[in-house]
């Protein structure tokens, strides 16, 4: 199954027995070539399925981290509420009128008239 048979067949002049010699050595050389070629199909696709994963880990890293930011945000939120609220109890105390109030609310705190008539009713009530 070598060289060496194909050449032993070719000098005791043997065709029928040569040919299957050089058959025998090109199916395993082919054999081998597709294996090796296989192989780095292989790699190569789990490398690209390497990326792709790492892609989405990527990109799932990315939506949390804008969640934990929603997070914040909304925890800020809180804060705002609170300052809105304060600063209400010290404009109600100077007797501005609730529309006023509104409009200095909203122009500092971007808040909306819902959230406003909310924070009015808990931190002005009488």
């Amino acid at each position: 199954m070598s060289i060496e048979k194909i050449v032993a067949e070719a000098i005791n002049n043997n065709p029928l027995r040569l040919k299957e010699a050089f058959d025998e050595e090109m199916n395993v050389r082919i054999r081998a070539a597709l294996q090796e070629k296989y192989q780095e199909m292989t790699e190569a696709v789990d490398a690209e399925d390497l990326e792709e994963e790492t892609e989405e880990l990527v990109e799932n890293d990315d939506e949390e981290e804008d969640e934990d930011e929603d997070h914040d945000d909304e925890d800020g939120d809180d804060d705002d509420d609170e300052e809105m609220a304060n600063e209400m109890k010290k404009l109600h105390a100077s007797a501005c009128s609730k529309t006023e109030m509104y409009g200095k609310m909203k122009e500092k705190y971007g808040c909306t008239r819902e959230k406003f008539n909310e924070l009015y009713a808990s931190a002005c009530s009488d």
